[in-house]
């Protein structure tokens, strides 16, 4: 009987793992969406990595002041223009993009660790242990972050003018409030694997608890934890941006927020200052987007060829 049990376990690991994946990596190469977004990420983590290099001027140089060129448009010399004090715009916008990418990497670090520890400890174990874990996810729920991040960092700002809240504060502080939706998604899913008849094999052979999550739970939820972190990262540039945008983010940082925010006050007179970097953010946004819905699509083990 035994025999028999460990040869249905196997069987399924065998069919959930190399197989799976392999089904997952032709689906992708097949999705052209998937792919186009994949191809965006790409070239702004290229520019993020080599900014120094693709950038004319260093970050925060100012040459359009000195030669008498703020606000000059689109040119040549200045790519994608200047801004109201002579910084180059491109080399602002390609300095940005790893400000962009730092934050969408951390918090959905964050917010990752947190959801799936949460998720498939409340999903396995249920009871007393689930009931606790979903009433504090809940409380999350109901948090409105965003108004309790600009509290939270406008008194940073009072207390450390010069450092405000810094690129890290908001960072941490987005991914601490983002979590609790990813952890119901995920303890839905072990709530659906856990009936599997492999997981009731683990068990009958005698497979402790944690072993059974760690071995069998968490790589068939793993699809589910790859695409809400594509999408996560996403969220994060998008509400930095906003914060940034509101005068809240980090003033040592070079970001495409704070970009827009300054271009704000000169839209008509000088639209390259907030639409190269509004374009960018929409470009990455929609890559990680694009990429979390063709990662979706390939990875979902109820879709069959």
């Amino acid at each position: 009987m035994q025999k028999i049990l460990r040869e249905l376990i196997q069987e399924k690991n065998k069919t959930k793992g190399a197989s799976q994946w392999n089904i997952a990596w032709r689906r992708f190469k097949k999705n052209k969406t998937a792919l186009a977004g994949f191809f965006i990420i790409g070239i702004i983590i290229f520019m993020a990595a080599f900014d120094s290099l693709i950038a004319p001027y260093g970050p925060n140089t100012i040459p359009g002041f000195y030669s008498g060129e703020t606000r000059a448009p689109p040119s040549s010399k200045y790519l994608f223009g200047t801004d109201y004090v002579g910084h180059d715009v491109f080399s602002q916008v390609v300095y940005g993009a790893s400000s962009a990418l730092f934050v969408g990497f951390a918090a959905a670090l964050i917010v990752m660790l947190l959801a799936t520890v949460v998720g498939v400890v409340a999903g396995f174990y249920g009871g007393i242990v689930d009931n606790i874990l979903m009433r504090i996810t809940e409380i999350f729920l109901v948090i409105p972050f965003l108004l309790i991040l600009l509290v939270f960092l406008k008194v940073i700002t009072a207390l450390a003018p010069s450092g405000g809240g810094g690129l890290f504060m908001v960072t941490l502080m987005i991914g601490i409030f983002s979590w609790a939706a990813n952890a119901r998604i995920i303890r839905g899913e072990v709530l659906r694997v856990k009936e599997q008849e492999y997981i009731e094999a683990a068990t009958a052979l005698g497979a402790t608890k944690t072993r059974i999550m760690i071995r069998h739970i968490l790589p068939n939820v793993l699809h589910v934890i790859i695409v809400l972190t594509t999408l996560m990262i996403a969220t994060a540039i998008l509400v930095e941006a906003g914060i940034s945008f509101l005068g809240f983010g980090d003033p040592n940082a070079i970001t495409w927020g704070q970009q827009l925010q300054k271009a704000s006050e000169a839209v008509k007179e000088a639209w390259w200052e907030g639409v190269f970097p509004g374009l960018f953010i929409t470009l990455l946004v929609l890559g990680f987007t694009l990429l979390g819905n063709g990662l979706r699509d390939s990875l979902d083990p109820r879709l069959r060829e």
